[in-house]
């Protein structure tokens, strides 16, 4: 019987040399393609990625080239916590293990104190007792917008804004006491100083940032309750409410050594409380405060019943005295958790829900305490956003 001779042509023997790459082994793919995906991956994906084979557990010990700008990182749409320090700004994302804190030189924020955070951007004022300088700063473009220097008689305590410096309907304050703030809106040239008339009943908290809500400007107060005024007004006129329903708040008043209030996702405000370690079971407290009935008139402080807010659904939240928000995460179950703007061993701290406990990211430990860990200085928690760029007429 004769031979039958097959003949490839040279198609066929690119195919066939095709069909071979494709069955390599993926153990076989280059380190720095390794490297370079690992570091986009998140707690869990990375741990599971390092267990997959030999040569990806050691793929993920190569030095990644340090980034230059937030925008080579894996970090540009997602929350990171931002400190700037005397000689750098450093980035910590709390989710992937692969990074340390990435180090980048703002010249611009050396001599900076973040006020507060949001839509990606920084609102900043200069230090020093001379310095009265105001602006925004978007560390993911590096864009600057200057507004005019505030130079009244006081400084700002805590400070807001309503919405990013490039809308036309930005509103930023600034409380500077018990009865004093001064506020600008996108178009003006010079800062309005106006009057609160002081309540013996609410003093503003000096740890926590005002927010701006509809209109009006909504503030915790040293003792427990909430303090809302209409900035428009001269003078105006802080409308007190008190939460009958939160005992344990109006008790434990020595006890509350941090709080925030939080825009959430559906247009409501939360208020969450920090307690100090040993005087309670849940050393974390939230809340959802109801719509208010705003009265300018009210004089007498009102009761309000606020809803305790016991599970977060599949979302986070961030707290920090520069920012704080509540973000949705797409991989289910990293939710219900509250990520604290304080590290150790290069490990974020987080709160779980869930727990109600402390836990340390990337470790099995948990704690009802958290002792001896302080929060970094002049930081935030601050919101990747798509690359945006300012026209170059643009003008405040």
């Amino acid at each position: 019987m004769a031979k039958q001779i097959v003949r490839y042509s040279t198609e066929d023997q690119e195919n066939q040399e095709n069909k071979k790459g494709l069955h390599r082994s993926w153990s076989r793919l280059p380190p720095e393609l390794l490297c370079l995906v690992s570091s986009y991956l998140l707690a869990g994906d990375f741990t599971t990625f390092r267990v997959i084979c030999k040569s990806w557990r050691s793929s993920t010990s190569l030095p990644r080239p340090a980034a230059s700008t937030l925008t080579d990182s894996p970090w540009s749409l997602s929350p990171c916590l931002m400190s700037v320090g005397s000689h750098k700004c450093t980035f910590f994302h709390p989710a992937y293990q692969k990074h340390d804190a990435c180090e980048i030189d703002i010249p611009e924020l050396l001599d900076a104190r973040i006020r507060f955070s949001k839509y990606g951007w920084l609102l900043l004022t200069g230090f020093g007792y001379d310095n009265f300088s105001v602006f925004f700063f978007n560390p993911f473009t590096k864009e600057k917008v200057e507004l005019p220097n505030y130079t009244d008689r006081e400084s700002f305590i805590t400070m807001s804004f309503s919405s990013p410096p490039t809308s036309t309907d930005c509103f930023v304050i600034g409380i500077c006491g018990w009865d004093d703030f001064g506020f600008i809106k996108r178009g003006e040239k010079r800062w309005t100083s106006h009057t609160i008339i002081k309540r013996p009943e609410f003093t503003p908290s000096s740890y926590c940032n005002p927010i701006l809500h509809k209109g009006l400007c909504y503030c915790l107060g040293e003792n427990g309750g909430l303090g809302v005024f209409d900035p428009h007004d001269n003078p105006s006129n802080w409308i007190v409410y008190h939460n009958d329903k939160i005992p344990f708040i109006q008790e434990k008043l020595d006890s509350v050594h941090r709080s925030y209030l939080v825009e959430s996702d559906e247009g409501k405000l939360l208020a969450i409380f920090m307690v100090e370690e040993g005087d309670t079971k849940t050393p974390i407290h939230v809340f959802e405060l109801p719509k208010l009935q705003v009265n300018k008139n009210m004089m007498k402080p009102r009761k309000i019943v606020c809803r305790i807010v016991r599970s977060l659904g599949n979302r986070i939240l961030y707290i920090s005295l520069g920012g704080s928000f509540l973000e949705p995460v797409v991989p289910r179950g990293l939710g219900n958790k509250i990520y604290l703007p304080i590290f150790e061993d290069k490990k974020n701290i987080y709160y779980s829900l869930n727990s109600g406990k402390y836990h340390f990211m990337f470790d099995d430990y948990s704690t009802k305490n958290i002792h001896r860990v302080q929060e970094p200085m002049n930081c935030c928690w601050i919101q990747g956003r798509p690359k945006l760029t300012l026209n170059k007429d643009f003008e405040w």
